[in-house]
Parts: structure tokens; C-alpha cells; sequence
């Protein structure tokens, strides 16, 4: 954060608390929290890909799923060196290109991907649609060993990050196309909509009058600095 400290209201505390400068937001599962916004707000996301915030920073993932940290208490001095740098610019694409120098400065030499984060990226290139079984032959791993190393690496289960990324590839095709149903081709594999409502409650919310619901942001792909998985209000007006 660079300019008005917005507001995060937690849902499972029933708190408010001004956002941190620098936050360290794991994966999302559900929705948590609610961002209230007033003033001018100046904010940088870097969101990762799965596996290269615990390449970079070698931290386990899974610890950070569903929760939230001070990035400076738990990344130190390094972090807050980009922090400096990304607040001596303000466009946009300045920003981009400080965040790019120092995460290529940073990243490991020689560091290669593992098979459980390629497949992880095959589900994000295939929507989500595939069967846990398929990547688990793929990587040469038996179904339950590949689920603790998806586990691990990743900080989600298999099932549940293919889910959450069906979940939201349906969200952003009825986005685009209001009227398509649930049952619709383009939304196959989101069938039950309900059954999806009761799996990410809260995340999940009825609108008045239609069928269609409406969610926080769920973040499956992998770790963010400085804010993921909330639903924004704008109070600059109040």
C-alpha cells in the first residue's frame, strides 16, 4: 500500500483493521474478508504461480493457505527493499518493471519445476477439468502420495484446487454471458451449483431473484504480496 491505508473487515472475527504496507496473503479457499476502501488507494499485487513463492523464498506454502501475515516481519529486509523501490515510481508499468528485476534477481540459479507443479499448471490451462488419476500418473506418484506432495507444494488438495479453478473459470464465463445457465455447456462440470455453494460458503452467496450466485475473490493459484481473496466495498463516497 502507497496511498490511503484501506480497511479489512474479517469475516470469522467480526473485526476492521487498516491494512498492512506490506501483506503476505496466502491461497484462498474461501472468502474471509471484505476491503473497505476510502481516499486514494495506491496499491501493487504481485500474485505467484504455483510453486515459486517457495522457490523464491523457500517457505512452505501450505503454512500460509486461508491466512495472512506482516510480508515484512516474515520475508525481512529484502522485501522491504522492493517496497522502497516500488514507491520511488507510481505508473503502473514502472512498477512492473521494478517488481520484474527483483524477482529475477532473486530467483534461484538452476532451480527447476517439479512435476507436481507442472501439473498444477495443467489444471490452469485446462480449466480444472481433469481427474485427479491423470496427473497422478503423469508424475509416476501413486494417488495418495501425489495428493500429500500436491498438498505440500502447493498448499491445497488436487481435488479442491481443480474444483476452485472450475469455480471460477464458470464465474468468469457468466461474467461475460449473464444468461448462460449452470447447466450450459460452457459451465459443464458446475451441474450443481448448490452442492459448490455449500463447499465454499461463504464464499458463495444467493443473489435476490436469480440463480445465479456471486463470490469473493477464491485465489488457487498461489500466494500474493499485498492483498488477494477479499471482497472490495467503496466507501470513498461515504
Amino acid at each position: 500500500m502507497f496511498g490511503t491505508r484501506y480497511q479489512v473487515h474479517r469475516m470469522d472475527r467480526g473485526t476492521t483493521e487498516n491494512v498492512r504496507a506490506v501483506a503476505l496473503v496466502g491461497a484462498r479457499t474461501c472468502r474471509s474478508a471484505e476491503l473497505i476502501l476510502s481516499g486514494a488507494v495506491d496499491a501493487f499485487t504481485i500474485v505467484f504461480q504455483p510453486g515459486a513463492f517457495s522457490t523464491l523464498f523457500q517457505l512452505p506454502v501450505a503454512e500460509l493457505t486461508n491466512a495472512d501475515f506482516d510480508g515484512e516481519e516474515v520475508l525481512g529486509r529484502r522485501i522491504s527493499e522492493l517496497y522502497a523501490r516500488l514507491g520511488e515510481v507510481s505508473a503502473f508499468y514502472d512498477r512492473v518493471r521494478v517488481a520484474d528485476c527483483w524477482l529475477a534477481a532473486a530467483r534461484p540459479a538452476g532451480e527447476s519445476v517439479s512435476a507436481v507443479v507442472r501439473s498444477a499448471m495443467a489444471m490452469i490451462r485446462t480449466s480444472g477439468s481433469v481427474r485427479v488419476s491423470e496427473p497422478a500418473r503423469q508424475t509416476g506418484l501413486g494417488i495418495r502420495q501425489f495428493e500429500r506432495r500436491f498438498d505440500h507444494e502447493i498448499g491445497i488438495s488436487p481435488k479442491l484446487y481443480a474444483l476452485i479453478i472450475r469455480f471460477e473459470a464458470a464465474l468468469q464465463r457468466r461474467a461475460v454471458s449473464p444468461t448462460t445457465r449452470w447447466t450450459d455447456r460452457p459451465c459443464s462440470g458446475l451441474s450443481r451449483p448448490d452442492a459448490y455453494g455449500a463447499r465454499f460458503h461463504p464464499a458463495v452467496r444467493r443473489q435476490p431473484g436469480g440463480d445465479r450466485p456471486s463470490a469473493g475473490h477464491v485465489c488457487a493459484a498461489g500466494s500474493a504480496v499485498c492483498g488477494a481473496g477479499a471482497t472490495v466495498i467503496d466507501a470513498s463516497s461515504s
